[in-house]
């Protein structure tokens, strides 16, 4: 079996407004949190940009380098930010050492197998440590199976206002191989261990986070 290509996604922006209910809210909040705590003379780094949708709609503030990182080619390539063809590993690596006011990873690290993604959580936290932000979204298993069961339903439902059921089965089993979601608990765990984390989003089992510098 394949793993689901999303370069080969017609209108791939439009195509995550309808498979995550309430998607724009997301934006809405992350967008907002950027703006508040993006720094002049800093970097704000999209981790897994595909179009690069986020931080072309973002309103700039001066002196501040907006630079996104995808592997993937997507088509219509946005514009009003640097795009460099980068692994989220190496493109942490490589900024490291410069002064990068906010991170943000966008239903990204649930496509890491866990030894890599222990090793991205631990460079994100280098990055909280010196002082910057992370906003952070996943799709989690809940905790209650029941409820898990309850609201997978629900979204289906949901998609099948927009997607042919054929479509809905084939990207589920194209996702399953590729794609090694966390259970709420796991996530929990896994990021109040870089740093004071906050959740500013829900909508089924999809979440998002801001999470700053540990206050020890």
């Amino acid at each position: 079996m394949k793993k689901f290509d999303f370069s080969n996604v017609d209108d791939f922006d439009n195509h995550i407004r309808l498979s995550i209910p309430n998607f724009e809210t997301l934006d809405n909040i992350f967008q907002s949190i950027t703006k508040e705590y993006a720094q002049p003379e800093s970097y704000i780094l999209d981790l897994g940009c595909s179009t690069g949708r986020f931080l072309h709609d973002l309103t700039k503030i001066e002196d501040a380098h907006y630079v996104g990182f995808d592997i993937v080619d997507f088509a219509n390539r946005r514009d009003g930010f640097t795009y460099e063809n980068l692994d989220i590993e190496e493109a942490l690596q490589n900024y490291i050492d410069k002064n990068v006011s906010v991170l943000i990873c966008m239903f990204m690290l649930q496509f890491l197998g866990d030894a890599k993604r222990k090793r991205v959580l631990e460079l994100m936290k280098k990055y909280l440590d010196k002082g910057g932000i992370l906003l952070i979204s996943e799709k989690v298993y809940l905790e209650d199976t029941r409820i898990q069961t309850l609201l997978h339903r629900l979204h289906i439902q949901e998609k099948r206002k927009n997607f042919e059921d054929k479509e809905i089965l084939d990207k589920d089993n194209q996702l399953s191989i590729s794609m090694f979601c966390k259970t709420q608990k796991e996530l929990d765990l896994e990021l109040s261990k870089i740093g004071d984390t906050s959740k500013v989003w829900q909508s089924y089992n999809f979440m998002g986070f801001f999470v700053k510098k540990l206050n020890v």
